[in-house]
């Protein structure tokens, strides 16, 4: 080998060992963080924590269903009910709930169409006789096939859901069915 052959190949192994060192490598170790013996940091009042406040899902489907009745009795939805609803209830609908519930919450989404079982139709008697802890802690934690969507939305919103299975979804449902009626060759109510 010539000296100019091993003098590239003795650069070519020290330019990564140096490209290393470059200052913006280090940002991850300079992020802010908490160590060891430290204050916690601010959290933005927008972020959904971590953690939630609430106590760990259940670990089957037997502690699953107690804890969904204990939950019925504990919970009470905060948000007042005459205060009105300002649109986000059936956007966070729209977002998490309608691929698989569909747009009257009949089990019909899109991707629901392809679970076995179908996901909850949600404006039956069993759903809507449900308190309002019991649906948000399913919406919490999950359900059988249902995924927990503790981490992905606020509190709040899970609240607003509730109140939209209650009331805006049972708006959309019965627009859907009146318009079935309207089409031709559609049941009528005479039928």
């Amino acid at each position: 080998m010539s000296r100019i052959t091993l003098a590239l190949l003795a650069a070519a192994l020290v330019v990564p060992g140096v490209s290393g060192a470059l200052p913006w490598n280090d940002d991850m170790k300079d992020q802010v963080s908490v160590k060891t013996q430290e204050t916690t940091v601010e959290l933005p009042a927008e972020s959904v924590p971590a953690d939630g406040g609430e106590l760990d899902g259940p670990a089957d489907l037997a502690e699953l269903v107690r804890a969904r009745l204990r939950a019925g009795e504990q919970l009470s939805n905060p948000l007042a009910a005459e205060v009105a609803d300002d649109g986000r209830a059936a956007e966070m609908y729209d977002i998490y709930c309608r691929v698989c519930h569909g747009v009257a919450g009949a089990g019909d989404g899109s991707v629901g169409l392809k679970y076995n079982p179908q996901p909850m139709d949600l404006t039956l008697p069993y759903v809507q006789q449900q308190t309002d802890g019991q649906l948000y802690y399913t919406i919490t934690h999950g359900g059988v096939i249902m995924p927990s969507y503790r981490f992905a939305m606020s509190h709040e919103d899970r609240w607003r859901i509730v109140r939209y299975l209650r009331t805006g979804l049972l708006e959309e449902a019965a627009k859907v069915a009146d318009a079935a009626e309207a089409e031709p060759g559609g049941e009528t109510a005479a039928e």
